[in-house]
């Protein structure tokens, strides 16, 4: 087969995160395919981050997880 393109994963930190939220404007900074860069998502070598509030959270949670964060 072909030899994997290496990515720079050290690269990507760098990259601000709104540079990078998706897969094609992440490709996009780093200068290689979106398939590139899914199939390391595939091979695990980068993992996938999201951040959101999570809408289950009832309002103790959100207080003693508020507590914890701020802790």
């Amino acid at each position: 087969g072909r030899k994997p393109k290496d990515i720079n994963l050290e690269k990507i930190l760098t990259i601000p995160l709104n540079k990078r939220s998706t897969i094609r404007s992440l490709a996009w900074q780093l200068g290689c395919s979106p398939t590139t860069l899914h199939r390391k998502f595939m091979l695990n070598l980068i993992r996938r981050h999201t951040n959101y509030v999570k809408p289950a959270l009832k309002d103790k949670n959100k207080k003693d997880r508020m507590k914890f964060c701020l802790s």
